[in-house]
């Protein structure tokens, strides 16, 4: 029997160096301050780089090497909190508060005609789809007359797959091109009382390539400019494919639908999503006229994200 003491012996050595710096990479890699394509990328994924540094601390709790785990427990804990607690601001519920949902149903999702029928009937005010596809167009036949929509008849194609249906009066509808028909946004403006609310609805491409990130900063910037440029009451909604820890997201937490309820609302795979397994890329923006009174987010069968139903009201 080996009477090497455990501190000394070599496969104890060689796991703490293992998981110290496995420890030290996760952690860099999820702080990382640059603002490059990967850099942006392993940003992207922080809530699973700090869990990842969780389990390494572990090891090292494991393997008696209580104070590193201790720091790493430490600086795990200081990333996690502000992404995964907040505070909502309670604020009196309105009666007029306007209802939004919004959706990235999935170009293919075999359940939309179920889906539609069901929203029909649902109360809402403004309903945004975003990944719809031509081929479905018929199924939006069944709002014609109780609704004013963008996208459905348009006849070059439903805009960046974007159809928007409105219960109340929607009173300027444009298409902003940035490059063509590729890459650009929505702006539409609806009547909320006596009040005009511009809304800025995009999809920016998916940062699976470094041209599509490109496009995507592209398109997220000139969302950002719009919103300074605009005076009045303003929204942005939609699949921003961009999480609000990024430096590419420059719009204030306080001003976000995520920055007052955490919540995760993309995850590519079909089980375990929850706040650490998914990615919160699908966003609402608001001025600082408009004021945030509910969210809730809920499932969406057939897509790989879930649907934002939230109620806001101007000041």
């Amino acid at each position: 029997m080996s009477n090497i003491p455990e501190s000394n012996n070599p496969h104890y050595l060689v796991l703490r160096i293992i998981f110290i710096c496995a420890a030290v990479v996760f952690i860099l890699l999820a702080f990382n301050p640059l603002t490059s394509f990967y850099a942006d990328v392993f940003s992207s994924l922080r809530i699973q780089m700090l869990i990842a540094a969780l389990m390494c601390g572990g090891a090292l709790m494991l393997l008696k090497l209580y104070k590193l785990s201790a720091v790493v427990f430490l600086l795990c804990a200081l990333g996690l909190g502000p992404i995964l607690v907040s505070f909502p601001v309670t604020s009196p519920v309105n009666s007029e508060a306007l209802s939004i949902k919004q959706i990235n149903v999935n170009y293919s999702n075999k359940y939309l005609s179920t889906h539609l029928l069901s929203l029909r009937d649902e109360n809402w005010d403004v309903l945004i789809l975003q990944e719809f596809s031509d081929k479905n167009r018929h199924l939006l036949t069944q709002f014609i007359t109780t609704t004013d929509m963008f996208g459905y008849e348009e006849v070059e194609g439903i805009p960046y797959g974007m159809v928007v249906l409105s219960r109340i009066p929607m009173v300027y509808k444009q298409q902003v091109k940035l490059d063509g028909d590729k890459l650009g946004y929505l702006k539409l403006k609806f009547m909320v009382g006596n009040t005009v609310l511009t809304t800025f609805i995009a999809h920016p491409p998916s940062p699976r390539s470094k041209r599509h990130w490109q496009n995507r900063n592209t398109l997220l910037a000139a969302l950002k400019l719009s919103t300074q440029n605009e005076k009045g009451a303003w929204l942005v909604a939609g699949d921003l494919n961009v999480v609000p820890w990024s430096s590419y997201f420059e719009w204030q937490q306080a001003q976000t639908c995520f920055g007052q309820h955490r919540y995760s609302s993309f995850m590519p795979f079909k089980k375990g999503h929850s706040i650490l397994t998914g990615l919160p890329i699908d966003h609402c923006v608001m001025s600082e006229q408009v004021l945030l009174q509910s969210l809730v987010v809920t499932d969406f069968k057939g897509s790989d994200h879930k649907m934002l139903s939230y109620k806001i009201s101007l000041k």
